[in-house]
């Protein structure tokens, strides 16, 4: 199969993947140029961090928080909770980025670097998105999260998206769990896949890991009757952190942010994403095609990411860079953790929230508190365990030096 901002040339004609050459060069000229891309990929690993992401993680959590807070009556036939999928298909490309970088820079050293590489990866993510994590856990906990209390082992294990999918409804306060699981699971099998696998066969492991998802979907509708959400089976999701990782390798392997093709890619994705959730809202019966439904969405995501990394201008990036957009990009991480149980605090605190006359246009009172509280609890998340300047543990040779 083609990936078009993979098997083609820059310039439009068909070719070779762009790590190889139909030339057949020789294993010097290889090298040297693996070498003249991976140090083109790590510069750009170096530039600063992309603020108009932050931008788009902003209205991917408002959306998710809209969601679940708001009544349908209110949400209209827009799927806010597409703002999950966009952060999975971010979650595929940043950390493929940064496993694609670990590989060239433990490889570069010529020494066995596999081990010491996937460790300090762990202690990254345990450091920067495990503890907080943590703690949203245990404010549901707290505040009563019903299923959770339940099932702690399973939400603690990061196992709960396969205990929610075998439930009806979804859980309250913890619904969003199941791709927070699922992120755990990516994070400790990802880096085995990167520094495993050899360099030529990483681009059809992507490719495998990306069509797994519509064929897991397919044949769980089909032959898994108990399954309630197949979207909370891990292998359900590959699409979209496959075709995040996919973006990641092409970067490495010479595209540039922003390809025409990755664009066209994404237009045509939009354009069937739209098609068949026409479909879905309508009753009307698209056979197998509703399975791709989601891979469609993933590449829309994907091209939308390329764009952004290349810069978008105009009133939509200004929008983006607005401060008030950039702020709750920044506290996105926290607002998704902390947003789904928030209500259940404030229920008892503020119970007369609740009493009828708020279950009209004043319902929006309630939203509010509910925001502001999210974001107040976000803002303490950032500062003390994700910012720069939260807390850190002392190295353990100064422990054992004092």
């Amino acid at each position: 199969m083609d990936i078009p901002w993979i098997s083609q040339a820059p310039g439009g004609a068909e070719s070779s993947a762009p790590w190889e050459d139909a030339t057949d060069p020789s294993p010097s000229l290889i090298s040297l140029e693996v070498t003249r891309r991976a140090w083109e990929f790590s510069e750009r690993l170096a530039t600063t961090r992309n603020t108009q992401l932050d931008g788009w993680r902003a209205f991917a959590v408002v959306g998710v928080m809209w969601h679940h807070w708001a009544p349908a009556a209110w949400r209209g036939p827009f799927p806010f909770e597409i703002g999950l999928f966009f952060f999975l298909t971010l979650t595929g490309f940043l950390i493929t980025r940064i496993l694609l970088q670990a590989r060239v820079d433990g490889e570069a050293t010529g020494k066995d670097w596999r081990a010491k590489a996937f460790l300090s990866f762990q202690k990254r993510r345990m450091a920067r998105i495990l503890a907080p994590c943590y703690v949203a856990m245990l404010f549901a906990l707290l505040v009563g999260a019903p299923d959770i209390r339940a099932h702690a082992l399973a939400y603690f294990g990061h196992l709960a998206n396969f205990h929610m999918a075998w439930m009806r409804e979804w859980p309250s306060g913890t619904a969003h769990y199941w791709t927070l699981a699922i992120q755990m699971q990516f994070y400790f099998i990802w880096p085995l896949v990167i520094f495993f696998t050899p360099r030529r066969a990483l681009v059809w492991v992507f490719v495998v890991c990306t069509w797994m998802a519509p064929l897991s979907r397919l044949l769980i509708g089909r032959y898994v009757p108990g399954i309630y959400h197949s979207e909370a089976i891990t292998l359900t999701a590959g699409d979209y952190l496959g075709v995040g990782a996919l973006l990641a390798l092409a970067l490495q392997r010479g595209m540039t942010a922003g390809d025409v093709r990755g664009s066209r890619a994404a237009w045509f994705a939009f354009v069937g994403y739209v098609a068949l959730y026409g479909c879905h809202l309508l009753g009307v019966s698209c056979g197998g095609l509703g399975m791709i439904q989601q891979t469609l969405l993933a590449v829309l995501f994907a091209g939308l990411i390329s764009a952004t990394l290349a810069g978008v201008r105009g009133i939509p990036g200004r929008v983006l860079n607005h401060p008030a957009v950039q702020h709750i990009g920044r506290l996105s991480y926290g607002l998704y953790l902390f947003h789904a149980p928030m209500p259940l605090l404030i229920g008892k605190l503020l119970p007369f929230l609740w009493f009828p006359i708020f279950d009209g246009p004043l319902l929006v009172l309630r939203l509010l508190v509910f925001a502001l509280a999210s974001w107040g609890v976000a803002w303490l998340c950032w500062r003390w365990l994700e910012g720069p300047d939260r807390l850190r543990f002392p190295p353990r040779s100064a422990l054992l030096h004092e």
